[in-house]
């Protein structure tokens, strides 16, 4: 894969273009914006091109070093092999480092978050000449995880930034991180993938699927290309149903006990026939909230006549617009609001299941009442 594969954001691929055509790389970068949408994929093409052997600022594929990093490709399969050499040894001891080159490391969380020894390794390296490379480059991936009472750790190397060497910090909430961090990145915003975008590379990709299901994972995919190709369409509309069931007890406030406890156990994660670990728990919520808020998002365009902004969910509309017609905007935006508290109670112990019926059930108040 190339620059000249990479799809959307075009704006941030000439930068990054005209960063290594001039030989002028900063020191730290920071690639922020939703989830999908190209941000490590993009850092690992840029860390490719730095360390090209062949071309100077882009990609040959052949050369030692890019056939090295093509391994970026497989993270997840990278994360597996360093785990299981750690075995289990202490993280602390034995921090979790990616490295598919000698001069580019990749960190990824360790648990819930990404080490303070992970962290202090990186800086150990930042000083050490690259081996066999033009440029040290580490990747810290999903950024928003270092651990904020430690994260200052890295300011060594952002405010005395050894010599060839570069830091890309990969975000899609970059107002988590430190501000003392960010404040020393050159940031690069990436924007939602448009659905004709997305539709496009469906079609090319996803050639089993009918064009009314790339449509659906186009829409359902919210400008994030990852989001729609990872997308299992049958348990979308499955979990779809769900959150619609939750939405429409909150609106009419009509309650069915038994189909809201199935509803509220399927979208927290439980009730299914394996049982789910706590990160798959934690990212099974996350895809709930994401369908609530995106319902809601849709109940408001319908009702202020804006749909041309962009539903989510085109192939519900008759029935979101009749409930669009029993609700007022402030009903609606209590109801996110609460949605917030329950996606910031993520990190606690919480009844998910619980928290998602008590937001059914009515802490928004009376849908009616200010229509």
């Amino acid at each position: 894969m190339t620059f000249a594969d990479f799809v959307g954001n075009l704006r941030v691929v000439r930068v990054l273009e005209r960063m290594l055509a001039s030989e002028r790389v900063p020191h730290a970068l920071l690639f922020a914006g939703q989830k999908g949408v190209g941000k490590f994929t993009l850092a690992t093409l840029f860390a490719r091109a730095l360390n090209c052997e062949r071309k100077q600022g882009e990609i040959c594929g052949a050369c030692g070093n890019c056939r090295a990093l093509g391994a970026l490709d497989d993270l997840e399969g990278m994360k597996a092999a360093a785990l299981k050499e750690r075995g289990g040894a202490n993280p602390e001891t034995v921090p979790l480092l990616l490295r598919p080159h000698s001069s580019v490391t990749v960190l990824v969380p360790d648990g819930a978050y990404i080490r303070v020894s992970q962290m202090r390794a990186v800086v150990r390296q930042a000083y050490i000449q690259p081996a066999g490379a033009r440029r040290n480059v580490f990747l810290i991936d999903e950024a928003e995880r270092l651990r904020f009472d430690y994260a200052d750790v890295l300011l060594k190397v952002l405010e005395e930034p050894p010599e060839r060497t570069t830091l890309i910090l990969v975000t899609a909430a970059p107002f988590e991180l430190r501000a003392t961090l960010r404040s020393r990145c050159i940031p690069l915003f990436f924007a939602p993938l448009c659905a004709d975008e997305i539709e496009s590379y469906l079609a090319a990709h996803r050639r089993e699927w009918k064009a009314a299901e790339r449509q659906l994972a186009a829409a359902a995919a919210a400008g994030s290309l990852g989001t729609a190709l990872s997308l299992d369409l049958d348990r979308y509309r499955q979990m779809r149903a769900e959150a619609l069931e939750l939405v429409r007890t909150a609106v009419t406030r009509r309650l069915d006990p038994e189909r809201l406890f199935a509803a509220s156990a399927a979208l927290a994660g439980k009730g299914g026939s394996a049982e789910l670990d706590p990160g798959e728990r934690r990212e099974t919520l996350e895809f709930s909230l994401d369908l609530l808020y995106s319902l809601l998002a849709d109940v408001l365009y319908l009702k202020t006549d804006t749909p041309e902004l962009g539903l989510r969910h085109p192939d519900l509309r008759s029935e979101l617009h009749g409930l669009s017609r029993q609700v007022g905007r402030e009903w609606l935006g209590r109801a996110v609001g609460y949605l917030d508290r329950i996606e910031g109670w993520q990190r606690r112990n919480v009844n998910r299941q619980l928290a998602l019926e008590t937001w059914a059930l009515g802490p928004a108040g009376p849908p009616a009442a200010d229509r």
